[in-house]
């Protein structure tokens, strides 16, 4: 079987406006909603990782009315951990408390307001760098997996403190397990193409049996400086094609 993760970076701005809202349901919210369309038109699984905070608001003040409906849901919908805020390389060069700090403060919110169901054990961490201390941290909090980037041949990139020989490998589509961790290849982040360019990317990738895509919230936003208006259409003309290509949806954590 071919199979897709798809992931989604940067989330908090969809919880901030739930939170003050009056919506009766999740899928009241334009975001989630266009999510769940996709659920149900390509049997899509999403993931989304969560910054603890942003200005004026942080996860302690989302809800848990929505709770029974981030459970029926977590079959195809989950969150995680993605850094405390917006920051370059927030954890480049931090230490095992701070990561461990910032991993627990987003993970018990998750577990109040959608339950553990809906806690994915999967993550891509902001900027993919973590020293081998914060890579403990995220093992002693449960977390089996991470996604990354790893440049290109031309122009290799590490993440995750990885040599360049696993992270050669990554780049191929393998996955790897180091010590207690498995790594993966973020292989096409799609805020960075248009809706053709990014049909003939993915078309380069049809000779693996596994993909994963992603792309970052705040691109969905009218009023965000770099709006992609396109942003719905390029995600479902990414799906469609993946599917008619044989490929499955799945999370990370399911991959063998």
């Amino acid at each position: 079987m071919k199979t897709f993760c798809f992931t989604v970076d940067d989330n908090i701005r969809f919880l901030q406006s739930l939170s003050a809202g009056k919506e009766e349901s999740l899928f009241e919210n334009p975001y989630l909603a266009l999510f769940k369309h996709l659920h149900e038109k390509y049997d899509l699984k999403v993931q989304l990782n969560l910054f603890y905070e942003l200005s004026g608001f942080d996860l302690s003040q989302m809800p848990d009315r929505f709770k029974a409906e981030w459970e029926q849901n977590a079959h195809w919908l989950k969150m995680s951990f993605h850094s405390r805020l917006e920051k370059k390389d927030p954890y480049i060069s931090a230490d095992y408390e701070e990561v461990y700090a910032d991993c627990t403060a987003v993970r018990h919110q998750i577990l109040r307001f959608a339950g553990e169901k809906s806690l994915g054990k999967t993550t891509t961490i902001h900027y993919c760098q973590l020293t081998p201390n914060g890579i403990q941290a995220m093992q002693d909090l449960g977390v089996q997996g991470l996604l990354g980037l790893f440049g290109s041949d031309k122009s290799p990139y590490s993440s995750y403190s990885l040599p360049e020989n696993d992270c050669a490998l990554l780049r191929k589509g393998e996955i790897l397990q180091r010590n207690d961790m498995r790594f993966y290849s973020l292989d096409l982040v799609m805020t960075l193409y248009d809706t053709e360019s990014l049909l003939r990317r993915l078309q380069t990738f049809l000779h693996r049996d596994s993909l994963r895509v992603m792309i970052h919230e705040q691109y969905f936003y009218p009023d965000y400086h770099a709006y992609q208006p396109d942003f719905a259409q390029k995600l479902d003309l990414a799906f469609d094609f993946l599917t008619k290509n044989g490929y499955e949806s799945c999370f990370a954590e399911e991959l063998t």
